[in-house]
């Protein structure tokens, strides 16, 4: 998601007024301020929409600039506090390099507080075994230990656990189950609107700076 940035500028009205900047300073950072809690606040009910959890919502921010007092020349900053947020505003279509691994569900979610990948995988759990499939996408498979008692279910797998996971990797009697599959490329559809969000917020200006110098 890029970062959009909003201000509001009284140029020569603010130079004709300059004997009563004050109200004219207050109004002006009142209103950005507005728009910027209106833009937050309906984005962050847009991300909840699209079905994106709590941490994803509140990662929407809001700054205004400059901090801690008022300005003619009051902005707003609006952004996402996840790099990649952007990828959910436009149908996007993201291609491997050559391949693209993504995880399957069988494979650990996350390494402490990073998000699995196969390299992570090696570096923190065991080696990851490549599976051709002809006229089907590669997959990379894990050694998951067992032994006696260990029995698969009745889909003929055995239960996945992260300790199992890393005891195959460490060379305890093991059999590989499936962790990642390989793609050329993955297209993301467009499920937030937070572009649209920050401009109709940002065309109630005018009439919130009028609304708060009234007020001053």
């Amino acid at each position: 998601m890029a970062r959009f940035n909003y201000s509001y500028r009284s140029g020569e009205f603010a130079a004709a007024m300059a004997g009563n900047q004050d109200p004219i300073a207050f109004a002006g950072t009142a209103a950005i301020t507005e728009a910027g809690n209106v833009a937050k606040t309906a984005g962050r009910r847009n991300i909840a929409a699209a079905g994106f959890s709590v941490r994803w919502q509140n990662a929407l921010r809001l700054n205004i600039y400059p901090k801690g007092r008022t300005s003619i020349d009051a902005a707003a900053l609006i952004f996402h506090k996840i790099p990649y947020a952007g990828v959910f505003e436009d149908n996007t279509l993201i291609s491997g390099k050559p391949t693209l691994w993504l995880p399957l569900p069988t494979a650990p979610k996350r390494a402490g507080r990073q998000k699995m990948t196969p390299a992570l995988y090696v570096r923190t759990i065991g080696p990851l075994v490549s599976i051709e499939r002809p006229g089907k996408p590669p997959l990379l498979a894990g050694k998951i230990a067992i032994n006696r008692r260990s029995k698969p279910g009745e889909d003929g797998r055995h239960k996945v656990t992260l300790s199992a996971l890393r005891r195959g990797g460490k060379g305890a009697p093991s059999t590989l189950v499936p962790l990642f599959i390989g793609v050329d490329r993955v297209s993301i559809r467009d499920k937030l609107s937070i572009r649209e969000i920050v401009q109709s917020a940002a065309g109630q200006l005018g009439a919130l700076y009028f609304k708060n110098l009234r007020a001053n």
